[in-house]
């Protein structure tokens, strides 16, 4: 399942993502740091692309995000190393306002504002991979007798054997009830996606979805979204 899908961009070749990228560029906002640029394009429906040029102007790569309001407290730990990661990248430990559980977390503006490790009210959109709908919390016990109708797991921490891994990736796994649901058509391709406002463990949580994830069904307010999301953070 594809991130930039979660919010209706509709990709499917090399000449499409171009043209995107070329709409990025001609209508994104710059955000210059030290380490490059941040280029930021948000149409109509909220739908974001984070694009990064280094300092000569070299494209480096891009984010996907969605342009929400709500924040959420977590506290930082520590900056993840990984060679992998962009000069404007920023990827952090962190756990949740009452520690109840560690997780991983992307930055799409990472370098925008220096964060120091502590408490830190950050906005976060949850991209699945993986996505489920259950009516009840009785239907996802049901489906899955070993987890709880409250869980939280922060799989990108962990190897398959569930040993903590040394590169940790920002994705985690837990369930939501719907408090509340948008569907948007994104005005750059005319796709249709989800937004959902999830009541999750310690804290309600914004999910995006495509509408084909969610095909055989019209999700309602009460029921449960269950996934496996890369989770963003916009500081």
């Amino acid at each position: 399942m594809s991130h930039l899908d979660s919010i209706g961009f509709n990709i499917n070749s090399s000449e499409e993502f171009e043209a995107l990228m070329a709409k990025v560029f001609e209508e994104g906002v710059e955000y210059k740091v030290d380490e490059g640029t941040y280029v930021v394009y948000t149409n109509e429906s909220g739908a974001q692309i984070y694009a990064q040029l280094d300092t000569q102007g070299n494209f480096l790569g891009f984010m996907p995000f969605y342009d929400v309001q709500i924040t959420k407290e977590v506290k930082l730990e520590s900056f993840v190393e990984n060679e992998d990661l962009s000069p404007l990248d920023m990827r952090y430990n962190a756990r949740s306002q009452l520690e109840t559980y560690p997780f991983v977390f992307d930055t799409v503006n990472g370098k925008t504002k220096r964060l120091e490790v502590k408490n830190q009210e950050l906005a976060f959109v949850a991209f699945p991979t993986e996505i489920a709908y259950f009516e009840t919390a009785e239907a996802f016990i049901s489906a899955m007798p070993e987890l709880s109708a409250t869980y939280f797991i922060p799989v990108g921490i962990m190897t398959p054997e569930g040993t903590l891994t040394d590169s940790p990736e920002p994705y985690a796994m837990f369930i939501g009830e719907i408090k509340s649901i948008e569907k948007k058509t994104n005005s750059y391709s005319n796709q249709e996606f989800y937004v959902f406002e999830l009541s999750a463990l310690e804290g309600d949580v914004t999910v995006v979805a495509s509408i084909t994830s969610l095909s055989n069904v019209e999700p309602k307010v009460g029921a449960f979204i269950n996934g496996v999301y890369w989770m963003g953070a916009k500081v």
